[in-house]
């Protein structure tokens, strides 16, 4: 087991992940493994799409992967070397939900324990398994300090129908919907869709309701496709969203530090030349224009700027975070449209960019939400989860 010094400046960067967004995870990674501090050691923790875990043996630091690319990660989880460090050996690896002062004490296992070697996890998981709330609960079992938002803001980041209640109950406007639940749909529907058509009308747009990177997103023109796609999006989860078309630009702002002290940038703007989708986003280079900061006039922005900060403090954000709205240009309002509670960090997305802009620079964020990382560790033990400590 390493010293205290040493477990505190080593970090597991955890990507992959049982997700339809594993591909969207590698590429965050690659920015992670890049930009991270070069005091900090690094043991890379590969979640294959099995649920097994793996990590490269020994640590590493950024340097070692100023060359790495996605697909060397992909090599990484499927089980062959790395063409950027052919020398580096895989290992069976497991982050258990026990104290490290339990993990400790048990006989020598077959597999590298995770927790006896990562004083900070950094999960770079985007999607359901990743930053949902179930990787969380691992890490608060464990007592281990981990980046970004706690159980409960990750249970709600994740689900799109509980955020627009809260953005609703704060006053803040979102789109008119339907939530359609699986075992709705299955036993009525045609009465579904008689629904949809009456309250929300043609165009709509269907989506998963805990997806995100535009997965299983799309725009049904009629009863037929309205019908192909809740289907397809209750592939994904077992709630599914259809909503109204809007009409606007996407504005979206990063967050950095806690719901009580939030940071908040600028909004930056995006102009799909269609809409949004998985496509726009990853394949096509010109699928939408950006602009950073967003067109829009200051006291405007700062009324953006405002709604940004009043749901991180009711959604009880931590870390980072990215909240999405719609600029509406006929009715000149902002409407939220969800918070993505582990946002991309590709070399095209928009959340390192808005920090950029900022002059806040990749190292110097990342610094701070490992930091941030082991001040919360610290007083959640402190708290000792209800339990009265012992003189």
């Amino acid at each position: 087991m390493l010293g205290h010094r040493d477990l505190e400046n080593t970090v597991g960067i955890i990507f992959g992940g049982r997700s339809s967004e594993h591909e969207i995870s590698l590429r965050s990674a690659v920015y992670i493994l890049k930009q991270i501090p070069s005091k900090y050691r690094i043991v890379p923790i590969g979640l294959r799409r099995d649920g097994s875990c793996v990590s490269l043996e020994g640590t590493f630091s950024n340097e070692d992967f100023k060359d790495v690319e996605p697909a060397d990660l992909a090599d990484f989880l499927n089980g062959r070397k790395m063409r950027t460090l052919p020398k580096a050996n895989s290992v069976e690896s497991l982050i258990l939900p026990f104290r490290t002062e339990t993990l400790a004490s048990l006989p020598e296992y077959q597999v590298r324990l995770l927790n006896l070697e990562c004083g900070v996890f950094f999960p770079v998981l985007h999607g359901p398994n990743g930053e949902d709330g179930r990787l969380q609960g691992v890490f608060e079992m464990a007592e281990v300090a981990y980046v970004g938002c706690d159980i409960r803001a990750s249970v709600v980041g994740i689900d799109k129908h509980l955020q627009k209640l809260i953005a609703k109950q704060h006053g803040i406007p979102v789109a008119k919907y339907e939530l359609i639940e699986l075992e709705e749909w299955q036993a009525h529907a045609s009465k579904v869709i008689e629904r949809v058509r009456e309250k929300i009308g043609f165009p709509c747009f269907v989506k998963p309701n805990s997806l995100g990177s535009a997965v299983g997103v799309n725009r049904a023109k009629d009863e037929g496709e309205l019908s192909k796609y809740i289907h397809e999006a209750l592939a994904f989860d077992d709630k599914a969203l259809v909503e109204e078309p809007m009409t606007g630009t996407e504005v979206e702002c990063a967050f950095l530090g806690t719901g009580v002290h939030p940071r908040i940038t600028v909004a930056g703007e995006i102009a799909p030349k269609d809409f949004y989708s998985y496509e726009a986003k990853y394949q096509v280079a010109d699928g939408a224009d950006q602009f950073i900061p967003a067109r829009l006039e200051p006291t405007r922005m700062e009324e953006l700027r405002g709604h940004a900060a009043k749901l991180a403090r009711a959604l009880s954000l931590t870390g980072l975070s990215r909240l999405d709205f719609w600029n509406c240009h006929k009715t000149g309002r902002f409407v939220f449209n969800e918070v993505n509670t582990l946002p991309g960090l590709t070399s095209i997305s928009m959340f390192p960019k808005l920090w950029e802009h900022e002059g806040v620079f990749g190292p110097q964020w990342i610094d701070e939400l490992v930091d941030g990382a082991k001040k919360r560790r610290t007083l959640a033990l402190k708290r000792q989860f209800g339990i009265t400590a012992q003189n």
